[in-house]
């Protein structure tokens, strides 16, 4: 069994030419990994240098560029191709009247809407159609239109009529009636729902949050817009 003297690993370290090693075998392996400082400088763009090199644009040509590509909108484009979501105006009904005469209410939508809604009747219990969705419990609408639901009634049929009887609502709101059969007093209660087609004028109610996508107005006093 032959045993190393400790001292001869130390003395084969101390004989080891590491500035041979170095220069041949580590030192070109570094050259290929790095750039010299010459060489960076020659490689890349000094900072500040991208636009007159050609690699970046100005503020100037950004704008020539893009702006007038029509490629982005101007703020007032931006207004018009998106406008904001109307609030939704909502409240209750209820209709009574002796046996052979004729039950009615009137509602105030709070606001003048920019044109008539188009009016939907729900008896209850029927189908919901274009323009209208939800429940008695939660009437909506799409803009544009006023839809109206049949909680439960023992009157005859609804009309929804304008300050001059005509059929259909008013911008500012709208008038129901119905005729209670002879034998026992009639009665109708539900609901209803108007979303304006655009901005409303003299609103009674506080206006909705800026950035609200959609608003709700209940109808009585003290509504607000949520």
């Amino acid at each position: 069994m032959a045993v190393t003297p400790a001292g001869a690993e130390v003395s084969q370290a101390v004989g080891t030419n590491w500035k041979k090693i170095w220069k041949k075998n580590l030192k070109p392996l570094a050259q290929k990994s790095f750039y010299t400082k010459k060489q960076t400088k020659a490689r890349f763009q000094p900072k500040g240098s991208y636009e007159t090199a050609g690699s970046g644009y100005t503020k100037a040509e950004s704008d020539a560029k893009y702006a007038g590509a029509g490629s982005s909108y101007t703020k007032a484009e931006t207004d018009a191709k998106y406008a904001p979501a109307q609030p939704l105006y909502r409240g209750n009904y209820f209709m009574s009247a002796a046996a052979g005469t004729v039950a009615s209410t009137g509602i105030s939508y709070g606001a003048t809407f920019p044109s008539q809604p188009t009016v939907h009747f729900i008896p209850a219990g029927a189908a919901l159609p274009a323009g209208c969705s939800g429940t008695a419990a939660a009437p909506n609408a799409a803009p544009g239109n006023l839809c109206v639901f049949e909680a439960s009634s023992s009157l005859g049929a609804v009309s929804i009529v304008r300050h001059n009887l005509s059929s259909g609502s008013d911008v500012f709101g709208f008038s129901m009636f119905a005729f209670a059969p002879g034998g026992a007093r009639g009665e109708g209660l539900g609901s209803w729902a108007a979303r304006p087609s655009g901005p409303v004028t003299n609103p009674v109610f506080a206006p909705a949050a800026p950035g609200a996508k959609n608003g709700t107005v209940d109808s009585g006093a003290g509504g607000v817009v949520r």
